[in-house]
């Protein structure tokens, strides 16, 4: 190095790493209009002038004082320091296409940083004064974000990036952006497209691309399941299956000690009883939601469909009612015709299950868990006492009044909520709530439904309804009521609402 004086007029500035203050500009001339420049800047030397590397606030003072000359320290000619005035000259010049101008810019950014001018983001010496990316968008003209979209193009494949290089769709930066986002199976099937048909247009050709590499999204999980099971949909129908499962239910269901009269008809000769889910419905819910060896459980379970099915389809099972003969008779149709589940058991020395006696609301023997159950599936009481199953008064049958039936269910959502495990609806983890539920109509009062009650308990408490599944059911009361649907008007309701609440961090 030397030190020389050089004329100003020689020096230009090429890479601006900051911007100049006017105001400082001016101190620093009255400065050297006293006592002369003490520290010199230092220059580059390129073909016939020379190139500014630091100093650019007192260069800009000496024009300002109309100097001829300024002192400079004249740096040895680096092949690094050339190539950064080549890259600047070309991004300056306009000449570049989208592609070849995200090239100069990564290649601009790793000569600074090899040069210690550029620090390298998220290292300790972001912060240390070196030129930051804001700095560099500015000395190009255009926003951050304009500027990272730039930079972007550079990730496009080096091999697409030389097929469209010479290409009129390498022009544009904001389809070489989308390209470059996406992998590069895509990106070189564009491109093939782009080469030998240049009077299609990138989007059509992004379309075709993209179909003809579609994955298929089927897992053999997936597809194995849509073998077994009938196509979701909003409105499902179930029909009673009769094969082992459907005789297993019925060994509960139909055992004359359980069996609950809901009304009698044609002068007490008919007997209705209390409605049970049909085993094709539990199933179904349970296979689609959960996966075997997931820990379910129905803290309403009543005569145990739920139940039942859930150990048919080899998940370990909870099941919480008031009712002990209830839950005797469930016992004993797992303990006579399910297989035990192969795994650990997690709740109870059986591995097969667990029945408690107790309060499904409250749930007391889990107070202290969380996060501990990948499925719950329940079919609560109707509102209003429309059908009766114990005398307990914890039993949600017995509120008759709507404001306290609703505060009960929601203490037993928040439990429900507190037990289930985390959903991740990105990675495709559904740990549902599912709550099966119905409408009364009250004559002048109008209709009644619980699932708009239902939905908004799990709003205020933080749930996210997931799904409503309309399921459409064959009522043995529907004979009855034909009449009565004429003469005021009104649809006779055949169908429930299944609500799948999810809890999401």
């Amino acid at each position: 190095m030397e030190l020389v004086d050089i004329p100003v007029a020689d020096i230009k500035v090429l890479n601006r790493l900051r911007k100049t203050d006017p105001h400082k500009i001016g101190e620093l001339a009255e400065s050297i209009r006293d006592i002369n420049l003490l520290h010199p800047i230092a220059v580059a030397e390129k073909d016939d002038h020379y190139v500014l590397l630091s100093g650019e606030h007192r260069l800009s003072a000496f024009k300002l004082l109309e100097r001829p000359t300024i002192p400079c320290v004249v740096r040895e000619n680096n092949p690094l320091i050339n190539q950064l005035v080549e890259v600047s000259e070309n991004l300056c010049s306009n000449r570049l296409n989208a592609i070849e101008e995200s090239n100069a810019i990564v290649m601009r950014e790793q000569i600074l940083i090899k040069l210690g001018r550029k620090a390298v983001v998220g290292s300790n010496q972001y912060t240390e004064g070196k030129i930051t990316n804001a700095e560099l968008s500015n000395q190009l003209g255009i926003s951050r974000r304009v500027y990272q979209y730039k930079k972007q193009v550079a990730n496009i494949n080096p091999k697409v990036q030389a097929m469209l290089g010479e290409t009129k769709f390498a022009n544009s930066m904001m389809d070489m952006v989308k390209l470059s986002k996406q992998t590069v199976a895509v990106q070189k099937a564009v491109a093939q497209i782009l080469v030998a048909s240049p009077t299609t247009t990138f989007k059509q050709a992004f379309i075709t691309a993209k179909l003809r590499l579609i994955p298929d999204a089927w897992s053999e999980e997936n597809r194995k399941l849509r073998e077994e099971i009938q196509l979701p949909k909003s409105i499902m129908k179930f029909d009673r299956k009769k094969d082992k499962l459907n005789d297993i239910c019925r060994t509960v269901s139909h055992n004359e000690e359980l069996r609950r009269p809901k009304k009698k008809a044609l002068f007490g000769t008919n007997v209705v009883s209390n409605y049970t889910m049909l085993p094709e419905h539990s199933r179904w819910f349970i296979k689609y939601f959960s996966n075997e060896g997931d820990l379910i459980c129905d803290n309403t379970c009543g005569r145990g469909t739920n139940i039942i099915a859930g150990a048919y389809e080899k998940r370990k099972v909870i099941g919480f009612d008031l009712n002990k003969n209830n839950l005797d008779c469930i016992k004993e149709a797992l303990d006579n015709y399910i297989e035990p589940v192969q795994t650990q058991p997690t709740s109870s020395e059986n591995v097969n299950y667990e029945l408690i006696h107790d309060c499904g609301v409250e749930m007391v023997k889990f107070k202290e868990a969380s996060n501990m159950i990948d499925l719950f599936i329940n079919d609560i009481p109707y509102i209003l006492s429309a059908e009766k199953y114990t005398d307990d008064p914890r039993d949600l049958c017995n509120i008759k009044d709507l404001d306290g039936f609703y505060e009960r269910v929601e203490v037993m959502m928040k439990n429900m909520k507190r037990l289930i495990k985390t959903s991740n609806y990105e990675e495709g983890v559904i740990k549902p709530i599912i709550m099966k539920v119905g409408s009364q109509r009250r004559g002048n009062k109008g209709l009644m439904t619980m699932d708009t009650d239902i939905e908004m308990i799990g709003r205020k408490i933080g749930l996210t309804l997931h799904d409503k599944i309309i399921n459409e059911l064959r009522p043995s009361m529907q004979s009855y009521i034909i009449n009565t649907s004429f003469q005021k008007r009104f649809t006779m309701k055949i169908m429930e609402t299944n609500l799948i609440f999810v809890k999401y961090e």
